[in-house]
């Protein structure tokens, strides 16, 4: 009777057991669906804020830039761009001179706006800021329509060490003698300083700061150099000598232009209009 009553008590127990992980695992199922729901419901909510920030980014280039996605076409009217600055601009170190960044940005602004462009410009390789001063009166004898400016880098090197107020002071002198009176008040974009890191930030932050106040654009160029793959190797002939391993390649040079481009596209269309309209 012992042996049927202690049978009968493990069997109950064991089915307690049973029941009981039974239950746990229930439980577990319950709290694993509650929980991939909330995150199924967090991830929907990122994507749909993600996505308004977009649409809301996307609203606020359009008020910006209200022509930059107009089509236009200017029927090969003459436009020239005369890139103002330092070995950069100079072309140092794409393959061919039709690699430079300015000839690439005054390809796509040709092939965007029908316009029939003529590069112009000054540029020397390592040239200061103070070089880029001297140029204005061979500028504003181009009558440029567009001037990109691309002074810093070789100024704020060890070897030159121009005091960063200097250096600003002279950026906002260049940007008033390219813009003033007497002049074709181009479009200006200003550019930062190339593969400096941060010895140069202080003067990235200068040409931002005269962008900002002379309400021109500014192409931040920290983002084309901090991509390895966008910078030359050492010892590839080009046409400019053979490269070092600092400045940038084809490649980087083609960025460099497709970013100067979607700051000035918007801009130079409604310039363009406005003429034509006059």
């Amino acid at each position: 009777m012992e042996d049927l009553i202690v049978g009968s008590l493990k069997t109950n127990l064991l089915i307690f057991v049973l029941l009981l992980a039974f239950i746990g695992v229930m439980v577990a199922g319950q709290i694993k669906e509650r929980n991939d729901a909330r995150e199924a419901s967090a991830g929907n909510s990122q994507e749909e804020i993600a996505k308004a920030v977009a649409a809301s980014t996307e609203q606020d280039t359009e008020a910006e830039h209200p022509y930059k996605n107009e089509k236009v076409d200017f029927k090969g009217e003459e436009f020239t761009y005369s890139p103002l600055g330092s070995s950069l601009t100079a072309g140092y170190y794409a393959s061919k001179e039709n690699k430079k960044f300015a000839s690439v940005l005054s390809n796509a602004i040709e092939e965007e706006m029908n316009y029939k462009v003529s590069l112009e410009g000054h540029s020397a390789h390592e040239a200061l800021l103070m070089h880029g001063l001297d140029a204005v009166p061979e500028i504003n004898k181009q009558e440029p329509d567009l001037v990109s400016i691309e002074f810093g880098t070789s100024d704020c090197s060890a070897k030159n060490n121009i005091p960063l107020d200097t250096f600003q002071k002279q950026l906002d002198l260049l940007v008033n003698d390219l813009t003033g009176e007497g002049t074709s008040k181009p479009q200006v974009v200003l550019l930062t300083t190339w593969s400096a890191g941060e010895r140069c930030q202080a003067f990235d932050e200068a040409v931002k700061t005269v962008g900002e106040e002379h309400d021109f654009p500014v192409v931040d160029l920290s983002e084309v150099w901090g991509d390895s793959s966008n910078v030359g190797r050492k010892g590839v002939q080009t046409y400019n000598g053979v490269s070092d391993n600092l400045y940038p390649n084809d490649q980087g040079m083609e960025v460099i232009a497709n970013k100067i481009f979607e700051e000035v596209e918007g801009p130079l269309k409604e310039r363009g209009l406005k003429v034509n309209e006059s």
